[in-house]
């Protein structure tokens, strides 16, 4: 085979044929001498030809092949929903200059801020105590995993001491979950005038957050003096598989004498 024709029967080519004849003369003959580097350019082509088939096909595969499966979902954090809850800790600079401290009396200890309730007897009466309505802030149907109640007080006398135990009350019903304590037993005492913290953990009692949402603590209390107690801070804490919570009263009714008398915090409405 060759690609050059006979210059005795043809017109003699113009630059560009002969440009092609010379380009084109030189492959017949290195075919034509070598046979055998024939066969290795058409084995080597297969080849080539096959590895490409395989790979397409391989490639192709991964979007080709569909497999179909059921998904289970689930949800560990919460969805959006409405829980109202006043504030408690509040700065007051609206009359200028530097902020005023109007926090709620029974949330946070130490700030200054305290409630001061009537006089206790010096014995235990169940006609006598102080009830702390906590906010419901809590997203429903969660286990409680922790909850403590931390009272710090004192007495009002310096030469008296103040005494405590509690219930754990539904706000709701009014209902009595459970009692910490006994008037034989009390969980606390404090004598004197220096507020002291003390935590009690109710987490046997309260499991889940609908129950911390219609929670009432009622404090059950008696000075050795007769005297009103000092109360820096009533709150429940603790914890649930998401997040850490701190519950503030926005209702207190101080019956420490035997009458009650019920105090909303500002800010939670009537």
């Amino acid at each position: 085979m060759t690609f050059a024709a006979d210059s005795s029967q043809r017109p003699a080519p113009d630059d560009s044929q002969a440009r092609q004849h010379v380009l084109l003369r030189p492959v017949p003959r290195l075919l034509r001498g070598r046979p055998g580097q024939l066969l290795c350019l058409v084995v080597a082509g297969a080849a080539l030809v096959i590895s490409v088939a395989i790979g397409a096909s391989s490639s192709l595969a991964l979007f080709t092949d569909a497999n179909d499966t059921g998904a289970a979902l689930g949800t560990k954090a919460i969805f959006p929903g409405e829980r109202v809850t006043p504030a408690f800790m509040v700065r007051d600079a609206s009359a200028g200059g530097a902020p005023v401290d109007r926090s709620s009396e029974l949330g946070f200890g130490g700030d200054g801020l305290t409630v001061t309730s009537g006089p206790w007897s010096s014995a235990f009466s169940s006609g006598r105590y102080l009830d702390f309505d906590l906010n419901a802030s809590m997203p429903g149907g969660l286990a409680a995993l922790s909850a403590t109640f931390e009272l710090r007080f004192a007495s009002t006398s310096a030469s008296a001491s103040a005494c405590y135990y509690l219930e754990v009350r539904r706000i709701s019903t009014g209902t009595v979950l459970a009692t910490y304590g006994s008037s034989g037993s009390p969980l606390a005492c404090v004598t004197g005038t220096t507020p002291t913290l003390s935590s009690t953990s109710v987490a046997s009692t309260v499991t889940t957050t609908d129950e911390l949402n219609d929670l009432r603590i009622r404090v059950l209390g008696a000075d050795s003096g007769s005297n009103g107690m000092v109360i820096d801070r009533a709150t429940v804490s603790g914890a649930t598989a998401l997040a850490s919570y701190t519950l503030y009263p926005v209702r207190y009714t101080d019956a420490a004498d035997g009458t009650p008398s019920t105090t909303v915090w500002e800010l939670a409405g009537p």
